[in-house]
């Protein structure tokens, strides 16, 4: 019995990981203020996603508009999009083999013009997400200067509810240059 009292202590002397946010050894409490911010101008949702993290996602939910707290988005399986600093993952394929979220990359095309849907072009998460692939990389890199640029693609997402709505990138710095503060504008679309 004494043996087991130290194992004990040290169980609780541990801390809760589902409350901290660890990364080379630095720790902090995960942020407790919603990490998902939109405004709506008629259809269009402006959106800034806290993608700062660097141990866990942001889940989305484009169908609600709205952020999944990560218990949330695990039980439900209702979350669309995640981010994770520089990444974009679907729910799909490779990021998570239940989910039903597909993705069609569109280049060339003017946010403001697409009103319905493609019928063709989906496809799942594979080992990198559709946003993060050389096809469909939402970003470009500049090693001079050390900064992200947004390409100008539009991404339409077969969501977890089956509606469709056209994504755009917006910027991955925020008004004061902080990183991971990506804009996201987005839409819903007529069916194909």
């Amino acid at each position: 019995m004494t043996r087991l009292l130290p194992l004990v202590l040290l169980a609780a002397c541990a801390p809760d990981l589902r409350k901290t946010d660890c990364f080379d050894g630095v720790c902090g409490e995960l942020p407790t203020e919603p990490l998902f911010s939109v405004t709506v101008s008629g259809d269009v949702f402006d959106a800034i996603v806290d993608a700062t993290s660097k141990t866990l996602p942001t889940y989305v939910d484009l169908d609600e508009a709205k952020e999944l707290k990560f218990d949330e988005a695990e039980l439900t399986n209702a979350w669309d999009l995640s981010f994770q600093r520089d990444k974009v993952r679907a729910n799909g394929g490779g990021t998570n083999p239940q989910g039903t979220v597909e993705v069609a990359v569109l280049t060339g095309q003017d946010f403001d013009a697409l009103t319905q849907a493609p019928a063709a072009g989906y496809q799942k998460d594979g080992a990198e997400g559709v946003f993060n692939t050389v096809e469909g990389g939402w970003y470009t890199y500049d090693l001079a200067v050390h900064r992200l640029t947004t390409l100008p693609h539009v991404y339409v997402v077969k969501t977890s509810k089956g509606d469709f709505y056209k994504v755009k990138m917006g910027s991955y710095y925020d008004a004061n240059g902080t990183a991971a503060r990506v804009g996201v504008r987005f839409a819903k679309l007529a069916r194909p």
